[in-house]
């Protein structure tokens, strides 16, 4: 892994982490009057995928959509070392941010994919 990649890690491990500073949930609105069309889940995948579901109390119950086609395969995430905070299906892990969030550091991760292919 790079010293690019890591400080990108390091990025999104720490605006994941900020949303819980003030809110044990985080983004997660699990207030007893939360509606979960109201609350939009955002996770961004160590191969720039952006998906989003439904939040409250119907989140990870329900359908996850793609926002965003991933920018790498399954391959090029374990070679490039994209590692966040949560760890889903080998290789592949993610973060919980907002939308703003994902878009930009996917951004990033499109950035650091292209110049290393160039």
């Amino acid at each position: 892994m790079n010293a690019t990649v890591a400080t990108l890690n390091a990025k999104v491990v720490a605006a994941h982490y900020a949303h819980y500073e003030r809110n044990p949930t985080g983004l997660i609105d699990t207030s007893n009057n939360a509606s979960p069309n109201e609350n939009q889940i955002y996770h961004l995948y160590s191969d720039g995928n952006v998906t989003y579901q439904k939040g409250a109390w119907a989140y990870l119950a329900r359908s996850e959509f793609d926002l965003e086609d991933p920018v790498m395969s399954s391959r090029d995430v374990s070679k490039f070392g994209f590692k966040f905070v949560i760890d889903a299906r080998a290789p592949y892990s993610y973060a919980i941010l907002t939308l703003e969030e994902c878009r930009a550091f996917r951004k990033e991760m499109m950035e650091i994919v292209k110049a290393y292919k160039e």
